[in-house]
């Protein structure tokens, strides 16, 4: 399962950034989505726009295209 996937309010555990990107896996390396860390989404914006997460206690955006990188796991 993916970040993008997960229902409103969901909670999750990182399993791995799944990208050949190195900038966005450097990326989410920094806002500290690694394997083992919580994840919760908080809402949603219309269509196929960003999503708010809580990650570790702090509130990032998420592009959808980067959340369907980041595997999950309930």
């Amino acid at each position: 399962m993916t970040l993008d996937q997960l229902n409103l309010r969901q909670s999750a555990r990182v399993v791995a950034v799944n990208s050949d990107s190195n900038v966005l896996r450097s990326h989410c390396a920094q806002l500290g989505i690694a394997p083992g860390a919580p994840i919760e989404v908080l809402h949603r914006a219309v269509g196929r726009g960003p999503m708010q997460a809580k990650i570790q206690g702090a509130l990032y955006a998420i592009r959808q295209e980067d959340a369907a990188a980041i595997e999950v796991t309930v």
